[in-house]
């Protein structure tokens, strides 16, 4: 299995940088209708290239689900064997790894985000950021409630907030399956309907659906774990992709959005793992040290997305985003040895830490 996880670090690596591409192409550029639509004439033929080279990072929230797949998949393969039992279950250590693989990074990231939005106010005078600090909000936060407020600009941590309440719900559905299997399933399924029916929840919010695609990697795994001859079959799944450009993208239908591409997910995760000796697989597998960042780089590079588009408004003599997407590129490039850096000196330590525990 560890030639297949390295498999899976790349595409969790390869999910982090698409992600950063599509928020720097949102944060950084003037967006197409009003650019190129609007002003052909400030672009040149191979700017006009790099925007529709760039069009192809729009589906960075599609990204997201990747990591919810990948982390259900990796959270319970572990547990996922025919033999194992419940009773083997130590909380205490699960709780203790998931709050060191959390944490560290999450609290650079509340530093590094007040630090780009302090900048920001001193250099500009927009006081906008800074009012979204407040005690209430860092502590919604801090705690990761789904649904909360920011704490700041940060916005990817809206996604870990959702994971935050897999881990915490992990443990509660692993004794539901060893005590009736088919429990967790309808539990999830419950949500779901819920959140479909308008039933929000307080604190827990769309996490109620996201859940039911956090468990499509937890079933994968099982399978894996379980049935060799059934896993052949996931694959199967990724004819879904013919039904998600249909699927009307206005907010009611997200769930079945987020749920569609999770199947083509998990058929996808599954084709790679058994072909492993595949071009794909090996290409994934070369992107390895990607994912050994991948949660930093998901988690900081907005703010430093932010401090660099307000510079740019702020040193551009018409007060606006330039038209061209060279500073998206600089922007992506001097981003990843940023993280990287950061990382090193925290992340990666308290991984270590992680290790030995």
């Amino acid at each position: 299995m560890k030639d297949n996880l390295r498999v899976l670090d790349g595409l969790r690596g390869l999910s982090a940088i698409y992600v950063l591409i599509h928020h720097a192409r949102l944060t950084l550029t003037q967006p197409y209708f009003n650019g190129l639509s609007k002003h052909p004439e400030q672009y040149q033929w191979y700017d006009k290239l790099m925007v529709y080279f760039f069009s192809l990072f729009k589906f960075g929230h599609e990204a997201v689900i990747i990591f919810f797949v990948l982390s259900g998949f990796l959270i319970h393969f572990r547990y996922a064997g025919a033999q194992y039992s419940f009773s083997e279950f130590k909380l205490n250590q699960y709780l203790k790894k998931r709050i060191i693989r959390i944490y560290p990074t999450l609290i650079v990231s509340f530093i590094i985000c007040f630090l780009t939005d302090y900048i920001l106010r001193a250099i500009t005078g927009d006081s906008y950021p800074l009012s979204q600090y407040s005690l209430g909000r860092f502590l919604f936060n801090l705690f990761l409630i789904p649904e909360s407020p920011l704490w700041g600009s940060n916005y990817p941590v809206w996604s870990l907030k959702h994971e935050w309440f897999f881990y915490l719900m992990y443990p509660l559905l692993l004794w539901c399956y060893h005590q009736q299997r088919i429990v967790p399933l309808l539990l999830s399924i419950a949500l779901f309907v819920a959140y479909l029916f308008d039933y929000k929840i307080d604190y827990i919010g769309a996490a109620a659906y996201t859940i039911s695609i956090w468990l499509l990697g937890a079933i994968m795994a099982t399978v894996y774990q379980q049935n060799a001859r059934l896993f052949n079959y996931i694959p199967i799944l990724i004819v879904c992709c013919l039904a998600y450009p249909f699927i009307v993208r206005i907010n009611s239908n997200y769930p079945w959005l987020d749920l569609c591409f999770g199947l083509i997910t998990t058929g996808f995760i599954a084709l790679i793992i058994k072909k492993n000796n595949s071009l794909l697989a090996r290409a994934l597998s070369y992107l390895a040290w990607l994912g050994t960042f991948s949660y930093s780089l998901y988690l900081l590079h907005f703010p430093i997305l932010l401090l660099f588009k307000g510079l740019a408004i702020h040193y551009n003599k018409n007060r606006e985003l330039p038209y061209h997407l060279w500073y998206v590129t600089g922007s992506i490039m001097a981003i990843i040895p940023i993280v990287y850096l950061i990382y090193y000196y925290s992340e990666r330590i308290a991984l270590n830490y992680k290790k030995r525990i």
